[in-house]
């Protein structure tokens, strides 16, 4: 019971960083343009779930694209919603993980692209 406490406690507390995976239809170059258009904070991307992370505000999101890891950007909001994409158009439903801020480039770390998310630590 002690251990299941402590492992309750450990998810709702601790920090928890997340990986995504860029699906392979989306280059690079087109997402580093969308990256450029939230740096200063003023807009949102969103990365639809099926069901939102153990994760809050203020902890990194990696991004998986081509192989590898390519950096991270800050989570700011996790939520559900509906909205249409400002820069394709799309309408979209469901569950959400919202980044914005600088991108953070890191020295590529291998890592075979995945659906859905995965915890980093």
């Amino acid at each position: 019971m002690k251990d299941k406490i402590k492992q309750i406690l450990r998810e709702n507390i601790e920090p928890r960083d997340i990986i995504i995976t860029l699906p392979k239809s989306i280059s690079w170059d087109d997402y580093e343009k969308e990256i450029e258009a939230v740096k200063d904070g003023s807009q949102v991307m969103n990365f639809k779930v099926n069901a939102l992370p153990k994760t809050s505000k203020g902890n990194k999101c990696y991004i998986v694209h081509d192989g590898v890891i390519k950096g991270w950007m800050e989570i700011v909001g996790l939520s559900k919603k509906d909205f249409t994409c400002s820069t394709t158009g799309r309408e979209w439903k469901g569950n959400f993980i919202e980044r914005s801020g600088p991108f953070h480039y890191i020295d590529p770390v291998p890592m075979k692209g995945f659906q859905g998310f995965r915890y980093y630590n």
